[in-house]
This record gives C-alpha cells, sequence and structure tokens, in this order.
C-alpha cells in the first residue's frame, strides 16, 4: 500500500511539473520599443525629417508606431511593410534592394521590401529579436534613421556588431 502511494504521489509531481519544450529565448520589449520609437524621432528632429517609425517583434507582430506630424500619409504602409520585412526575414530591407536587380522575383515576393529603411534588431549578443520599418523621408535616411533608433534602445542592428 505504501508503494503504491508513495508511486502515485511521484506520478502526480512528475505530471504537475510542466516539461519546457523550447528553450527560453529573448524578445523585444514594449520598453525597447518605445525607446527604438524615441531614438528615431530624436534622430529624425536632430536631421529636420518627418518619418513613420513602425517596431515589430520576431512574430512580426506591431510592438510600436509612431507618426510624425507632417510625415507623409503614403508612408504608413511602407513602414509597415519595411519593419515587417526586417522582424520576418532577419535581414536589412538594404540587401533585398541590391540583391532584386539581379533577380527581379525579388519585387513581387510577399512581405519583401526592396528598398532601404527597413533594419533587423538584436540583441548586444546578436539573437534576433524583431525589424524597425521607417519611412517618410529618402531611403538612406529612413535606414540611418532606424539605425539610430535601435541604437538608442541599447540593442543591435547587425551581425558584425555582435561578433
Amino acid at each position: 500500500m505504501m508503494k503504491s502511494l508513495i508511486a502515485s504521489t511521484l506520478l502526480t509531481c512528475g505530471l504537475a511539473i510542466p516539461a519546457l519544450a523550447q528553450e527560453a529565448r529573448p524578445v523585444l520589449s514594449s520598453e525597447s520599443a518605445g525607446q527604438i520609437v524615441e531614438g528615431c524621432l530624436a534622430w529624425a528632429e536632430d536631421n529636420d525629417i518627418k518619418i513613420i517609425i513602425s517596431v515589430y517583434d520576431q512574430g512580426v507582430d506591431l510592438m510600436a508606431y509612431q507618426r510624425m506630424d507632417g510625415a507623409p500619409m503614403g508612408s504608413i504602409e511602407i513602414s509597415h511593410w519595411k519593419g515587417r520585412s526586417s522582424a520576418n526575414f532577419d535581414r536589412p530591407t538594404a540587401e533585398f534592394a541590391e540583391l532584386a536587380p539581379n533577380y527581379p522575383a525579388i519585387y513581387s515576393a510577399p512581405g519583401i521590401a526592396t528598398f532601404r529603411g527597413g533594419v533587423p534588431i538584436r540583441t548586444d549578443y546578436g539573437v534576433h529579436i524583431g525589424g524597425v520599418g521607417v519611412s517618410g523621408a529618402s531611403s538612406e535616411n529612413d535606414e540611418l534613421c532606424a539605425i539610430a533608433g535601435i541604437e538608442a534602445a541599447g540593442l543591435a542592428h547587425s551581425q558584425s556588431e555582435t561578433e
């Protein structure tokens, strides 16, 4: 009887402890997403440009968004497109822009932005945790603004930074 009770208790306790099916990994917090937006806004103001910022986590969920007064309305969806592209593919959209002339199918591939302004977000040790898309200025300034926002949050934007 006692052995049966012990076995039953051990079995019950073993089932009550959840098994981890996957490794824990860092995620983009709403605080960091907000810091990215603030860093982008500061850079845009310093450079006298009007932009729209879309920050996505690695699951391609919108975490933060801001449209500056006077930023072009048509750039709203473009900022989303760039941010989703970098969050989903773990690449800066500049890479797709460089590849597209030689691989024209990229232009029609779903969800891939083909000009600068989308930048992946990484932890300081290289784990991909999202993407930010900036639109409204020149593509080069959109990209620089996105990088400034990521850096303002204390995060990285490329593998080379983390090596």
